[in-house]
């Protein structure tokens, strides 16, 4: 009996010495959404193909994390994913380092027809963090450097690619009060394709060439 209750004790503290570092720091989740077109800029509406996304330091090449999934865009040419308690790979810290790498790799299936067998498609981003009085700032780059454009609130960060790749268009929702509701992803889907917002439906909700402000966690 005590050989068995010395064992739980001990599985005890291991958890707690493995969680310990992580507690009083915020929890924060990764959304994606992306709309494919095709080259005359036509949407490409449900079709399917298979999606593999990777995690990786930029200083290393261990795969943190990763997963694939048989994809459909929907019937305006949108797709997305998440990536829960994405804040676990990233190192707290005063100044930018060590940035994970997003790796988007998009397979042709036996149904594809936007891109052919052996044409594989891969997007890159980066994703670091840092702490500045007291608050955290986030930064995302494609991988040649270039900054995607930050929208930040409370509990939010929201980023676009201002230079489409070919094909894809897609901005990230990063927030420590998941999940991401239905209306922050139109929020985003809204900020990235600001030619087709609705003016008299934008103003009322605060849209002003930008993310909608306050549109996530407005006290009414």
């Amino acid at each position: 009996m005590n050989l068995k209750k010395n064992k739980i004790n001990l599985l005890i503290v291991v958890v707690f010495s493995a969680i310990g570092p992580l507690l009083g720091q915020p929890v924060y989740d990764l959304s994606f959404q992306g709309m494919l077109t095709d080259i005359e800029g036509n949407r490409i509406a449900s079709e399917n193909f298979d999606l593999t996304v990777q995690l990786k330091r930029v200083s290393g090449s261990e795969t943190l994390f990763e997963f694939s999934s048989a994809t459909t865009t929907d019937q305006e040419g949108w797709f997305g994913f998440t990536i829960s308690e994405i804040s676990r790979f990233l190192k707290d810290g005063e100044t930018f380092s060590d940035p994970v790498v997003i790796r988007m790799e998009f397979l042709p299936n036996s149904t594809t027809q936007w891109i052919d067998e052996g044409k594989d498609f891969i997007v890159n981003y980066t994703l670091s963090s840092r702490h500045s009085n007291q608050t955290v700032e986030m930064e995302m780059t494609r991988m040649e450097g270039s900054k995607l454009m930050v929208h930040s609130e409370d509990h939010l960060h929201a980023f676009k690619d201002q230079y489409p790749f070919a094909y894809l268009t897609g901005g990230f929702l990063i927030t420590d009060q998941p999940p991401v509701s239905s209306q922050l992803i139109n929020d985003l889907k809204q900020w990235l394709l600001p030619d087709e917002v609705d003016e008299e439906g934008a103003a009322s909700r605060g849209v002003k060439g930008g993310f909608p402000t306050g549109g996530y966690y407005r006290k009414k």
